[in-house]
């Protein structure tokens, strides 16, 4: 495969630097299913100019694990060793809060007869990455019914959170915590590739605890893995961002057994395109456990 091709067209932050694509592709796919052709030595120096892509792209953990896991790192400085370390405890640190304070509110919000469930960086850090901490997120985003958001703002800000001026459904709340000082929360009530109301509701209903939380991390809903994968397809297509498409792989890439997609909305689709354009040995037809319209 010309690593060039898809650049162009796909990823404009890497248009004619075809290592850094290399090493963004190399650092989305599974530890246990590494697709693609694995980048050398020559890739990774000089690794300032790659380290700027990484980090603007929120892949810093991904690509810390991955360097880590292929013994890249034996050769750095120290200095450069202790900070890839450290952002991996740091956003495993970070990980375990925003875990703890989504599943606090969504208990909160199903108290008081609010379906909910976490969706896009904080479910994919617990569904697809669990335990190791390489799922970057800024923010914790929660699906809720459009007919509840005001019942949700209300809790919300009885819990301390409070307008950030960005939209009525963006809040923050503020932690005695040196490390994660406060939490940016968006409600949400329409995901990538559905925005109609009666199927969110739908949606919500199907909705599961993450598996793998851990003895100290409270069950967390999360949407059924169709149903994410959907969403995070329509993703990919509209925002063109590297954590989407390691999402997308991953869940292309589970061991759920799931079957090849009958049908499948539009942006989804178009999602799909775009991931198998880095990756064209994935197979034509979306790997879906089952039809959900």
């Amino acid at each position: 495969m010309n690593a060039t091709g898809p650049v162009q067209t796909f990823f404009p932050d890497t248009t004619d630097r075809p290592r850094v694509y290399r090493l963004l592709r190399a650092a989305s796919e599974p530890a246990h299913r590494e697709l693609g052709e694995m980048p050398g030595p020559d890739d990774i120096d000089p690794l300032g100019e790659v380290l700027e892509y990484v980090i603007n792209a929120k892949m810093t953990c991904l690509f810390a694990d991955w360097l880590s896991r292929h013994d890249h790192t034996q050769g750095f400085p120290r200095p450069m060793q202790q900070f890839l370390r450290g952002q991996l405890r740091l956003n495993a640190y970070r990980s375990l809060k925003h875990h703890q304070e989504a599943a606090a509110i969504i208990t909160a919000l199903h108290d008081h007869d609010v379906p909910a469930a976490a969706i896009n960086g904080i479910a994919h850090a617990t569904l697809l990455y669990p335990g190791a901490g390489v799922r970057q997120s800024s923010d914790v985003d929660i699906l809720i019914p459009a007919s509840a958001a005001s019942t949700a703002a209300d809790l919300l800000t009885r819990r301390g959170y409070y307008s950030t001026g960005r939209s009525p459904t963006t809040l923050h709340r503020d932690f005695d915590d040196p490390i994660v000082p406060g939490l940016t929360l968006d409600l949400t009530t329409r995901l990538a590739h559905t925005g109609d109301d009666t199927t969110i509701q739908t949606i919500l209903q199907r909705r599961a605890p993450a598996p793998g939380s851990g003895e100290h991390q409270a069950p967390l809903p999360i949407l059924h893995r169709d149903d994410g994968f959907r969403h995070t397809l329509a993703r990919v297509a509209s925002q063109r961002r590297w954590p989407a498409v390691a999402d997308a792989l991953h869940y292309a890439l589970d061991d759920t057994g799931p079957q090849p997609a009958t049908a499948l909305d539009e942006p989804s689709r178009a999602g799909w395109d775009l991931v198998r354009s880095c990756w064209p040995q994935l197979p034509q037809d979306v790997p879906l456990g089952r039809d959900h319209s």
